[in-house]
Formats: structure tokens, sequence, C-alpha cells
């Protein structure tokens, strides 16, 4: 196995974890001159326009979807190096930066990867030809630095310094004078760069590190975080091309800038990383299903009722829909197997999702969904507890307390009577009666049971049924928060009128854009982009802009020592 290169080399661990150490707030001049941190802001926000606070993010790894899709983009390979990487999962979404620290031996595979994709560049006419626009034959031949300099844009998300250029020649011209060819010098070159703190890590410098007065990102800066929030990947030339020109500055190429993002079909990503998290959609890949109780779940499903969630909130994304719709909207996205799980006519369509409405069915709105009914159950039986803590907490923001550790569980708390009946038949809301009596129980049940038994018309996997297994009906009555209701429909009508659903739903995007979470003094920042948000119109597009034009995307400060 190739060794990571030596200290004169490029990408050598503890190089890469020194430059991960200083760069919480680096002085450091900017390639175009300026120092980091020089460009001037505009529009409402701007620097001097009040007191502001926008906090500070810190060094970003990319997480292992930012680095599949960053490679994918940047080498054009049909790879998924991450598989090999270690999984994560952040406090509330994967990219947030404090969570995303590196080991040696994580560092081993990023070399390894590192090895293997430019390996499979040089094999590749089409994946060689996005960097090798000349053939270097020479130490020190000017044709190896344009390449390097040129490509190096990419890799490193900024144009590299004269040192850093310098630094890569050193790893080329060694190369090289061993009497390999220049293309297999640039490719170890490249090994070294793919393998350093600054592809590895979104950086953003602080001229002045302990200084708490905040100053705008550099173009490129921007230009990354505006890529990540949308694509998970790096910048593309137009959009390099913006922050060389500073104009990211301007509001109004900001928000454009957002809509051409939104408008790629890259822009998927954004949809399977933050609504797959906020959603719960990615957990439904290993949620376990009773196979005698639910003979129809498969894996084929599973992938449908994802997918549909997937599709479900771009549909809100792309056509723009008011989140007042969130939870009334009639219309479902299904192949043959989903379609004939929800007991509607298949569209004839195989496995492709395609777009249904079915206004006689009693699914309406994100409650309706099988991947939230399905999540939110137990392997055998659906759990109203859990449905109405997730309801709470990714809904409404508003999560229980913790279960106190001496209650049982309920099933191992049920009577012999009850466990006599097949499971999967039982009257769970009868079951849930009794549990709530316990004054251990009662505390927590009754704020989360009447929350979710008005779902209980939805089985296990999301199928609708009029009564339970052993022939009981099944009371769809509920209450949230003092207000009673019945069924899912009036749940859901309830949810979105209540304003803690319009605030959750702004700090969940919020946490998410500028990957890390939010501190006390974000309220005021909160506060402003819900403000704006509401004026403009209630879409997640909206809320998107708004967040992007705040101060705490566009700016940012460093910490006091």
């Amino acid at each position: 196995m190739q060794q990571a290169p030596n200290a004169t080399g490029y990408g050598i661990f503890p190089f890469a974890l020194c430059c991960v150490v200083g760069c919480t707030g680096l002085v450091q001049t900017a390639p175009d001159g300026k120092r980091a941190g020089q460009a001037s802001g505009s529009g409402g926000n701007a620097v001097g326009n009040g007191p502001v606070d926008p906090g500070r993010v810190a060094i970003h790894r990319l997480n292992n979807t930012e680095y599949d899709n960053t490679v994918r983009d940047l080498l054009g390979t049909a790879s998924h190096p991450a598989a090999e990487f270690l999984a994560e999962e952040g406090l509330n979404f994967d990219n947030t930066a404090t969570a995303l620290g590196m080991t040696t031996d994580q560092y081993q595979k990023y070399f390894d990867a590192a090895n293997a994709l430019i390996g499979e560049s040089l094999a590749s006419n089409s994946q060689r030809a996005r960097f090798m626009a000349c053939v270097p034959s020479a130490v020190a031949d000017p044709c190896a630095r344009q390449i390097l300099g040129n490509f190096g844009l990419q890799i490193y998300r900024r144009p590299l310094e004269p040192a850093e250029v310098d630094r890569a020649m050193k790893v080329y011209d060694a190369d090289i004078a061993r009497a390999q060819t220049g293309t297999e010098a640039i490719g170890q070159a490249l090994r070294a760069m793919l393998s350093g703190a600054s592809f590895l890590y979104r950086i953003e410098h602080d001229d002045n590190p302990g200084s708490l007065t905040p100053h705008p990102l550099s173009g490129y800066e921007l230009a990354s975080r505006l890529s990540y929030l949308t694509w998970s990947s790096l910048p593309y030339p137009a959009l390099f091309a913006a922050a060389k020109s500073d104009s990211l500055k301007e509001p109004a190429a900001l928000e454009a800038t957002v809509d051409r993002l939104l408008a790629d079909p890259k822009a998927t990503a954004f949809a399977e990383s933050f609504a797959g998290q906020w959603l719960g959609l990615r957990k439904l890949i290993t949620h376990s299903v009773t196979p005698q109780i639910f003979p129809t779940y498969t894996s084929t499903l599973a992938d449908a009722m994802i997918a549909e969630g997937n599709q479900w909130f771009q549909e809100f994304l792309n056509r723009d829909r008011p989140l007042s719709d969130w939870f009334t909207a009639d219309f479902n996205f299904v192949n043959d197997e989903l379609a004939q799980h929800y007991g509607m006519a298949a569209p004839g369509s195989g496995a492709a999702l395609v777009r249904v409405q079915v206004p006689t069915d009693q699914r309406r709105g994100f409650l309706g969904l099988a991947s939230f009914l399905t999540l939110t159950s137990v392997p055998s039986r659906t759990s109203p507890t859990a449905r109405g803590a997730w309801i709470l907490t990714a809904m409404l923001c508003s999560p229980p307390p913790p279960p106190p550790g001496n209650v049982p569980k309920l099933d191992a708390a049920a009577t012999a009577a009850e466990s006599s009946v097949p499971s999967g038949s039982e009257n769970v809301k009868a079951r849930l009666e009794r549990h709530r009596s316990d004054p251990a129980c009662a505390g927590c049940h009754s704020l989360l049971d009447p929350i979710g038994l008005g779902l209980e018309r939805f089985d296990g996997i999301g199928r609708y049924r009029e009564a339970y297994g052993n022939g009981d009906a099944i009371d769809p009555g509920g209450v949230l928060a003092g207000a009673p209701f019945a069924g899912a429909q009036e749940l859901g009508e309830l949810i979105g009128q209540d304003r803690r659903f319009h605030d959750c739903v702004a700090s969940k995007l919020y946490t998410y854009a500028l990957g890390r979470e939010i501190e006390d003094y974000d309220e005021a920042s909160i506060e402003k982009v819900k403000a704006k948000w509401s004026a403009r119109g209630v879409t997640f597009r909206n809320l998107m802009k708004e967040v992007v034009l705040s101060d705490a995307f566009r700016l940012r400060r460093g910490e006091a020592p």
C-alpha cells in the first residue's frame, strides 16, 4: 500500500492537523491581495447597520455525503469512497462542524481514498481531461504550475497562494525526478492536495481570531456556504466567478444564486440531507419491522416510502408551496408497490414514483405519509407515544422530557390477558390507558399519548384501518395542547396553526444552513429571519433566502480567548 507523504510532501496527517488547529481564526492574506474578510457587505443586514452577532462556525470537515459529492463533481468519479469512512451523526444534523472530528485512522482512510481516486482519474481519458490541460515533462515545468494552480482552485475552493503552489510543485518535481511521467507526477501532487486540510476542511478565516467584531466572509467562503447548503458539494464555475468578482455581496445576487442552485438536479442533495434528517427519512433504512405481522413490508417498499418523503419535501421547495399546505395537501408520490400498500390503483409505473391525487382516500398532508407512520412505530405495532413525541420534537421543537429509567416498557407491563392476544392485534389504546394509571408513567404519557392516539387509524406500516386486529373499533380522538381533534386531518390542521411549527421549521433550517447549533445570541437574528420570512411568504424557498441574507450566514467573527 502506498505510504502517506513525508514531511516534505503535502498530505501528511500531522501537517493537516496543524492547519486544523490553527484555523479557528487565522490571520492570512487572501490570494486576491485582500486580507480575509476585507470584502464589504451590503443590504439590510450589512456591517455598520446596527449591532450584530453572527457567531462563528468552527472549521468544518467535509462530512461523508459532502465528500462523495465533492469528489464526484471535482473528478467525475462514480465511486463512493465515503462508504468506507466512519458513520457520522451530529447533534441535529450531520453537517454540524463541532461534531466532525478527525483521528489518525480516519485520516488514513482519506489518504487511501485520495490515492484511489487519482489512480482512477489518471486511467480515464474523460476524468484526466478535467485537470490535464497540458502535459508537463520536466522539473519546474510551467505547465505543471498552471495545472496545480488552476485545478487547485477547485480542490481548495479558493485560489491558491503562491506558497501553496510552490509546495505542490515540490511534490511534482520530486516525483518527476524519479523518472516518472509528467502525468504521474501531477497525479502525485494532486493526491497530496486531496489529502490536505484545505480540501478536507471548509476553512473560514478571521483577521483577528480574538475579536468579536463581525466581518463579512470572503467571496469564496460565501460561495462554499451556498453550494454546500444546496448541493452538499463544491461551487460550480459560475459561482467561483461570482466569488472572484465579489458580486455575491449584493442581496439580489445571493437570491438569484439560490434560485439557480435549487433549479439544478444536484439540489436533490438538499432534500435528501436536510429533509432526510429533519423528517427522519434516513432512519427508515434501518427501521425494523416484524415480518410475521407485516409480511408485505419489503426493502423495496421502504425505499419507495423514503423516496416519497424526499419528493414530498421537494414539491414544497420547487413549487414554492406555502407551508400552510404541509398538513392538508392531498397528493402522494407512489410507484406500483406503494400504491398497492396505500390501497390505491397502481399507476403502472413499475418502480418509478409518480405524483397522484386520490381525493377519496383517508390521507392528507405529511401525517398521511407511510414513511412518517412507519418510522414512529415499533416493529410489531403502532406506538402512539412515539408518534406524539416525534410530533412534539420534530414539528414543534418542544421535545418531552426523557422517561424515568425505572419505568417498564409497554409490552413488558402487559397483563396476562393482553399478552395472550396475538401480537399486532391488540387494542393499543386500552393498554396505554392502563399504562398511564401508573403514577410514574402518567406525566409523559398524558402529554404524548393523546397526540399519537389520533393517528391510530394508520397501522405500524402506515396502512389505513378502521379497527384493531382483535375487532375493536378505533376511536381517532385525541388532544394537542388542550385542543381536541379527531383523526390525522384535524391533528394536522392544529399543528399547522400552531406558531411553534413555523418557528421550528425556521430554527431547523437556520441550524442546518450554518452547520452549527443555535446559541443564545442567535435569538435576535432568528427573529429577524422569521419576520422577513412571514412578510415575504411562508415557503421553504423564501425561508432559505432569508437565512442566506442574514448576518449569521454572510458574516462571522472571532472568539475571545
